[in-house]
């Protein structure tokens, strides 16, 4: 017996995108929305496509955000995804077909294929991109991380599908920067709050190292000028999180 599907989305602002998203959506059982206050056409867009459309704009983190997106939903079975991601026809197929089987106890590993400032990227840390989008709220739910959420599975047994899931990240370079500047920010606050410490040399050693992993041993190198772009990008983002740790230390001693 197939098991029926709740996608859960968390989103702001997205009406470039959400549109895209949502129309590959259309295969599950329900679509619920959870928006956090945007101010332009995303939710008129997102009523073509579902009426369970929800706001909360008391920002607690994109951890706690997808755990109320959860509870909204009136499936147990749950497909959280972004608005700039795209599930494709044969991820679609994918889906379903294991749906009809599926578990509690599993979940299903999608892979993230991004595209950054309109080139695919197949290297750089970032792919293949196995991430845990699939799974049974009643056994396990997301945690409530500040920033880089995630399934919380321990024990699970995972299953990785075989297509990709479409990400299309910011075709604005400014723009991406700026969203990478509110993460280190999330980054440091959330060890900030754990009593947790930092130095400048451990952020500068880091961030060299965060650009070395990239370029080198996740081999950038073969994604071009945009892979020398994200490993930049990527070593600037690892000193800012370390560095804003050290300055929120200092500024409450």
């Amino acid at each position: 017996m197939s098991q029926k599907l709740s996608v859960c989305i968390i989103c702001k602002n997205e009406e470039d995108k959400i549109e895209r998203c949502l129309s590959s959506l259309t295969f599950a059982d329900e679509i619920v929305l959870l928006d956090s206050g945007s101010s332009d056409k995303t939710l008129t867009i997102a009523k073509k496509y579902t009426d369970k459309i929800y706001v909360r704009e008391d920002w607690l983190g994109f951890g706690e955000q997808r755990r109320r997106a959860e509870e909204l939903a009136t499936n147990d079975w749950i497909l959280a995804i972004d608005a700039d991601e795209v599930v494709p026809e044969a991820l679609q197929i994918e889906i379903k077909t294991y749906m009809q089987s599926i578990n509690a106890n599993e979940v299903l590993v999608l892979n993230r294929l991004t595209s950054f400032c309109g080139k695919f990227v197949h290297h750089s840390g970032w792919y293949p991109d196995p991430i845990v989008r699939i799974y049974n709220r009643t056994k396990y739910r997301y945690n409530g991380n500040l920033v880089h959420e995630s399934v919380s599975c321990k024990g699970s047994k995972k299953i990785q599908l075989k297509a990709n899931l479409m990400h299309y990240t910011f075709d604005n370079l400014k723009d991406y920067l700026v969203k990478r500047c509110g993460y280190a920010e999330a980054w440091a606050e959330e060890r900030y709050n754990k009593g947790k410490k930092s130095s400048s040399i451990k952020a500068v050693a880091a961030g060299l190292f965060a650009f070395i992993r990239h370029y080198v041993f996740y081999r950038g190198f073969l994604d071009g000028r945009t892979g020398f772009l994200i490993s930049v990008i990527q070593m600037q983002y690892t000193f800012n999180k370390y560095m804003l740790l050290v300055l929120k230390n200092d500024q409450n001693r």
